[in-house]
């Protein structure tokens, strides 16, 4: 038997071929494959690339597949699966096919079971959930203007205005302000702050810059750091509540996830607002931290859709195949 699992998001495409045991056979990558960034034809071309590489190396042809499952990001709307549909069924692979948003593919590489809920925050942050009856539910994950708030640019903007309001005075002195200074490289707040509104300086490259130094600021004391980190927990954890109640998981016990890139550097702060927001709701989630990659969700979820059994020892397989090879990157989108 012949597994693929494929993780396609905004920056990147990772492909897994596996057997039955979980043993890997292949690893595929390509660039980004979200269809809203690179148009049908690009993530097509993606998907492609990825899962060609996969099967080439596993020396598998497409129609000794057994089952796949994709993690797509852009994949937000019924309608949505209507258009990407035909891009997966033109890769000519054999058996099932799965189709979901890449969330999903994080929810269930990072949890024990086949059920739980998964906060995704990185570039953009979405939570998504399946509850034991295999009822799915996910908040939007589609930024502004929409509900969804807590990712890295998100933070980064933030400190920003907490730096800007310092300067006129509305708000409190911050340390922000000489640590967004150095990491944009400005003379000082006021060119920092002349140079974002007249676009000589650009943040969004220096995100995870500027987020590290507002945990940092956050850890130090500084307040208004603290506050920006605190509303990030209580929102994230606002997004799971929002998804386990409407899974009916109150009374549950299950992992929540936690993804993405804003996780991997995340302060204890953010996680134990986090936990306290959510634990007023559902006090029996265990917080997980995802450590392998996306794409061995993938290959759980094609398996599921046969009804091969996921023992532990299958999924310990799956991830020393991938762990050097595919590291937990960044999902969501």
């Amino acid at each position: 038997m012949r597994f693929v699992g494929v993780d396609a998001g905004g920056t990147k495409t990772h492909a897994l071929v596996a057997d039955e045991s979980g043993e890997v056979l292949g690893v595929g990558r390509a660039g980004p494959g979200n269809w809203e960034g690179v148009g049908l034809e690009g993530a097509q071309a993606a998907l492609r690339q990825a899962i060609g590489e996969a099967l080439t190396a596993a020396q598998t042809s497409p129609q000794d597949v057994t089952a796949a499952a994709y993690g797509l990001a852009g994949l937000d709307w019924p309608s949505d699966e209507a258009r990407l549909r035909p891009l997966v069924e033109g890769l000519g692979l054999s058996g099932p096919a799965v189709l979901v948003n890449d969330t999903f593919v994080a929810l269930r590489a990072g949890a024990r079971e086949p059920w739980g809920v998964v906060i995704v925050a990185g570039t953009g942050t979405t939570v998504a959930g399946r509850n034991r009856r295999g009822e799915m539910a996910r908040t939007l994950g589609l930024g502004y203007p929409f509900d969804d708030w807590g990712s890295a640019p998100d933070l980064a903007e933030a400190a920003l205005h907490a730096v800007a309001r310092a300067y006129t005075g509305r708000g409190p002195a911050t340390t922000l302000s000489d640590r967004l200074v150095r990491v944009v490289g400005a003379a000082d707040v006021a060119d920092l702050l002349e140079g974002v509104s007249r676009w000589r300086y650009d943040l969004f490259p220096l995100v995870a810059d500027v987020v590290q130094a507002l945990i940092e600021e956050a850890e130090g004391g500084d307040v208004a750091a603290h506050e920006i980190v605190r509303r990030a927990g209580r929102e994230l954890g606002g997004g799971a509540i929002t998804v386990i109640r409407r899974l009916s998981m109150e009374d549950e016990e299950f992992d929540l996830v936690l993804a993405g890139g804003l996780f991997r550097s995340a302060t204890p702060l953010l996680l134990e607002t986090l936990s306290e927001t959510v634990r007023a709701v559902a006090s029996g989630v265990r917080l997980v931290r995802l450590e392998v990659s996306p794409a061995i969700g993938g290959v759980l979820l094609a398996m599921d859709a046969v009804g091969w059994a996921v023992t532990p020892e299958v999924r310990r397989r799956l991830e020393r195949g991938t762990l050097a090879e595919l590291p937990a990157t960044q999902t969501g989108g």
